[in-house]
């Protein structure tokens, strides 16, 4: 047997690793909302609520919401033209909302349909590194939003007493979080004690550490480059934002509830920023559920209501998801022309 190969760790088990904590969160979570007879029938009663017509009203709203991050990441100077900066964009949403397994999947999508569309390898990669922290940036004013208007909600007396289903819900959804707090807690500080063994240190030392090392010192370069145009991609990933509040409020106007815009706003900020602060939660599922339930008691919305918007938002994800078909396309493409 060759010695190399008798060294070498065998490398499946850690291809599969990454997906052992996302997928235990996922069936904590669909055990919790089986187990809870309140968070079923809320479940259901949202599903009964939605209007066909209040999804498709959403969709060119969200058009313009992608074209406007489209021209956010041409802001980060991304070397390829418009359209297919778009096409990479709206591919890496559909995988972003719809391949929830494994984590980081729609950025992986995003950044290879850059490359299949004329873009460099380590360019792509820095673009989304720096489009995702200007995304993240940019939620920060509706994350405010959202915290002040729950704050306000929770000093002027807690919970709102709406009844046994919307009172078990909104518990069910406390435990959850607590459950989720303490798997972050555990995951830093398993980080943390991994950063500081003489095994990271070691593998620091090896030839595929030092690789690693030298290749973040290149993407440092070459961030550092693309990074000009942060300033104005993250305004352009603000304006992206509120349009997601629009969708809400156009949605609520077609199933007939009375939702002033700033409420629309309160439920989608609170809704996003929960999927943002829990990213490790596949697809953000339950989570941003969770946040347009409290939302949407604090701004004078019953819980069944609120769901039904997050989930007509989804409705509106899976809508755009048929454009997850470029990637594949593109694929193809290229190895035809390489067999060609």
């Amino acid at each position: 047997m060759d010695h190399d190969s008798a060294q070498t760790p065998p490398r499946r088990p850690f291809r599969w690793a990454g997906l052992i904590l996302p997928v235990l969160i996922l069936l904590a979570l669909v055990a919790g909302v089986v187990a809870n007879p309140a968070l079923r029938s809320l479940f259901a009663d949202a599903l009964g609520r939605i209007d066909p017509r209040a999804v498709a009203v959403t969709l060119p709203v969200q058009l313009v919401a992608i074209l406007v991050c489209t021209a956010a990441q041409q802001a980060l100077k991304v070397g390829i033209p418009f359209r297919s900066s778009f096409i990479a964009r709206i591919t890496r949403d559909a995988g972003h909302n719809l391949l929830i397994f494994p984590p980081g999947l729609g950025e992986a999508i995003g950044a290879r349909v850059v490359v299949l569309l004329g873009g460099r390898g380590r360019s792509a990669v820095a673009l989304r590194v720096l489009d995702v922290a200007a995304e993240v940036i940019g939620e920060i004013p509706y994350m405010v939003l959202a915290g002040t208007v729950l704050w306000g909600w929770w000093h002027r007396g807690g919970p709102v007493q709406t009844g046994p289903v919307q009172t078990g819900s909104v518990q069910g959804g406390g435990h959850v979080a607590l459950w989720l707090l303490g798997a972050v807690i555990v995951v830093v500080l398993g980080w943390r004690l991994w950063r500081g063994s003489d095994h990271h240190l070691r593998w620091r030392a090896s030839r595929m550490g030092r690789r690693v090392m030298a290749e973040i010192h290149l993407m440092k370069r070459e961030l550092k480059r693309q990074r000009t145009g942060m300033p104005l991609a993250i305004v352009l990933h603000i304006i992206g934002w509120g349009l997601s509040g629009v969708q809400v409020w156009l949605a609520a106007k077609v199933m007939g509830v009375e939702l002033p815009l700033f409420g629309a706003l309160a439920i989608e900020s609170a809704a996003t920023s929960a999927r943002v602060i829990l990213f490790f939660v596949p697809g953000g599922l339950g989570m941003q559920e969770a946040g347009a339930v409290f939302a949407g008691l604090a701004v004078g919305i019953e819980p069944a209501t609120a769901l039904a918007f997050s989930l007509v938002l989804r409705l509106r994800d899976v809508c755009f998801g048929v454009a997850l078909l470029w990637w594949p396309w593109l694929e193809y493409r290229r190895g035809s022309a390489r067999r060609g």
